[in-house]
């Protein structure tokens, strides 16, 4: 049979259905693969037996898009994970040149026709000479080395019975499922693995063994009238335990809608560095000691130091992540945390040129290698945005919101260069759909929330934002836009006290030093000037301050001086 036209393969015990886009395991519980990985091993496939070079596997996997040979050695090895294949007795590397899939007699492709999913019995396949091959029943282990947690999302109980109902709970599912699989920090089992729990009661820890899955969400909806009421909970498949719940009552009105929003508000509560599945990493990783964290661990510890916003975490944060990044290699998500650490650190006193550059390097990694984490290309267009090349970062952002349009992270990246991108507007109007995605916002997002409603002329919001912070989470772009807002809402006592203060934590703030920062356009900074005026800032910069600056800004009363 010429393995080119078949579309399901039998390699080394384990099934994959190049059509389905499935790979399993002996028993049918589904190997979880990123999308990458999963195209590498199909082009593989269907290339089998032959010599595949690299620079033919970066094209089919990543066409069009720079990546480097980690970005292809990081798929390669996920592949031989899935595949049993630790010895490389199956996917064998061929040296300088690429990649051959050995495809034997023991490992045949399938004709699509001759296997089949039986209930309660798990994957039988009746190979062509009319033998029965019986699979290994060994469960797929998770990434040893990142150990990254798996979610499946089961069907929502129906209380009510009628068709618009049941649409209305299999689209939420379907949603739910669609919007957690963009967050990388995680794997979700996929749809037609957990179907089998439709009116079939299990408790959580039976669940979580067959689909070897860390987590379980699972809901109800219910009409009544004219309202419809939908819960949901996040339940720990170890200990059948309930981590968060959650329920919504609205009118039934437009049911779509209720379905996009309350998808939106489950996966971004779950989902993202705030989110409750990795709170529950971090809880976990605080009980093992630290010899025996993983890098998935180490990647959450820095997350949650990095959150906390002041110079001393930070840098923890900074040494947290790095250790992730070297225990392993190919965690994009270090590097896209390595970047936010390295880009706040100026902040907080810190060299500027030192850290924006190993901040830019950060991000190139990050997508190098994982081109498809929207947030990596997030911070790469932040990073484009440091350096003041804004068609770039524009470009990125737009990478990343058409990748993660409902992600409550892309928004807020997004609302922050906004006003640079000359979309003051609409920067706050993603704040208020970050917010209404994830109400329960994590302390880190204020800092951006406020910068966003500030240029968009929105001060008490940007004051009721700062409001959520102490004076240590600043920084020294919010201690100029504090005492600015309080000036320009008519809080002129207010705004001389906290302008002392932004002077005893910088003393060289100065309105033409921060109006001559590269990233600011003519717009926003006649908005500073006006407001950092009436708030009484100093107005002149030193010379060996504006030194620093391309293209310093210079106010006519300074020039004159």
């Amino acid at each position: 049979m010429d393995s080119r036209a078949a579309r399901t393969f039998a390699v080394n015990g384990v099934i994959v259905d190049i059509a389905g886009g499935i790979v399993c395991d002996g028993e049918g519980r589904e190997i979880a693969l990123r999308p990458q990985a999963f195209h590498l091993l199909k082009y593989l496939l269907e290339n089998a037996d032959r010599l595949v070079t690299k620079d033919e596997l970066m094209q089919a996997v990543w066409p069009g898009v720079f990546v480097t040979d980690d970005s292809l050695v990081q798929c390669v090895r996920d592949v031989r994970r899935a595949l049993h294949d630790e010895q490389q007795a199956v996917l064998k590397a061929v040296p300088k040149r690429g990649y051959r899939l050995m495809i034997t007699a023991a490992n045949p492709p399938l004709a699509p026709a001759r296997w089949k999913w039986t209930a309660g019995l798990g994957l039988v396949v009746f190979l062509a000479a009319g033998a029965v091959w019986l699979f290994t029943s060994y469960a797929i282990e998770k990434r040893p080395d990142a150990g990254l947690p798996s979610i499946a999302v089961l069907p929502f109980d129906n209380y009510r019975g009628d068709e618009a109902t049941e649409r209305l709970a299999d689209g939420l599912v379907e949603d739910i499922i669609t919007d957690l699989a963009g967050f990388p920090e995680f794997e979700v089992i996929a749809r037609n693995s957990t179907e089998q729990y439709r009116d079939k009661p299990a408790e959580p820890n039976e669940v979580g063994r067959t689909l070897g899955a860390s987590f379980i969400v699972e809901g109800s909806i219910q009409r009544q009238a004219d309202r419809v009421r939908v819960t949901a909970q996040l339940i720990d498949a170890k200990t059948n335990k309930h981590l968060w719940s959650q329920r919504w009552d609205r009118p039934d009105r437009d049911l779509f809608a209720i379905q996009t929003e309350i998808a939106g508000q489950v996966s971004n509560r779950l989902g993202g560095g705030g989110g409750v599945i990795q709170e529950a990493g971090r809880i976990a990783a605080h009980r093992k000691p630290p010899s025996d964290l993983t890098a998935y661990e180490l990647y959450l510890l820095g997350t949650e130091k990095l959150a906390k916003m002041n110079r001393a975490d930070v840098e923890e944060a900074i040494k947290l992540l790095k250790s992730a990044a070297e225990l392993d290699p190919g965690l994009a998500r270090a590097w896209v945390e390595l970047y936010h650490a390295y880009s706040v650190m100026p902040s907080f006193g810190a060299d500027f040129e030192v850290n924006f550059r190993l901040a830019a390097e950060a991000a190139e990694r990050a997508v190098t290698l994982d081109p498809m984490d929207a947030e990596a290309h997030a911070v790469l267009g932040f990073s484009f945005g440091d350096r003041n090349d804004l068609a770039r970062a524009k470009a990125e952002f737009d990478t990343a919101l058409r990748m993660a349009p409902n992600q409550f992270e892309i928004l807020t990246f997004y609302a922050f260069l906004a006003s640079t991108f000359g979309e003051p507007q609409r920067g706050a109007e993603m704040v208020d759909q970050a917010i209404r995605l994830n109400p329960i916002y994590p302390v880190w997002s204020t800092r951006i929330f406020a910068a966003a409603y500030f240029m968009a002329g929105r001060y008490e919001d940007a004051l009721r934002m700062q409001g959520q912070m102490g004076p240590e989470n600043y920084g020294r772009r919010m201690w100029v836009y504090r005492p600015a807002a309080l000036a320009a809402t008519g809080r002129t006592a207010e705004a001389k006290t906290a302008l002392t203060q932004a002077l005893k934590w910088f003393p060289d703030l100065t309105i033409e030093g921060f109006v001559s920062l590269p990233d600011t356009n003519e717009n926003d900074r006649r908005r500073l000037i006006e407001t950092m005026r009436l708030a009484g800032f100093p107005p002149c910069a030193k010379p060996e301050a504006l030194a620093g600056f391309v293209k310093p800004f210079r106010l006519p009363e300074c020039v004159e001086r």
